[in-house]
């Protein structure tokens, strides 16, 4: 999987995705928190890197600042930077930049909409109640 995209239509059932898709067709129903199928973002920088594995740690159901986000990563003066990780990110819900918020507990933007970003904050929400892990998370782990 190197690329999930919002504006383009579905691929036809069966025709594309392999393990990815079935994944997130699991996640959708709720019987999948935690994403294991082969993945390549591309060619992207060192700190998109260092980003994307910070972001991957963020467990289902949990919501990390830009800011925090950053500070897991090293380098926590680059919040905006980490803002611009996210929009480029070319493998959303699978690296679930949808979990990244404002400090102030605004959502901010998704590549997606932020009405897809809403949902699938609910999506997780609504499974998470029967998750014990999810508590466990904190940004400043």
């Amino acid at each position: 999987m190197t690329e999930i995209a919002f504006e383009r239509p579905p691929y036809p059932e069966g025709q594309a995705g392999g393990d990815a898709a079935i994944q997130l067709q699991e996640y959708f129903k709720g019987e999948r928190f935690v994403f294991d199928a082969a993945i390549n973002p591309g060619r992207v920088s060192a700190f998109y890197t260092v980003v994307y594995k910070a972001l991957g740690e963020i467990p289902y159901g949990v919501t990390c600042s830009y800011k925090k986000l950053a500070e897991r990563a090293g380098r926590p003066s680059a919040a905006r930077a980490v803002g611009q990780a996210m929009r480029n990110n070319p493998i959303p819900i699978i690296l679930p930049c949808h979990r990244v918020i404002a400090s102030d507990g605004s959502l901010g933007g998704y590549s997606g909409g932020v009405a897809i970003k809403e949902k699938l904050l609910a999506l997780e929400r609504q499974y998470a109640i029967t998750r014990k892990d999810t508590a466990t998370w904190t940004p400043n782990h």
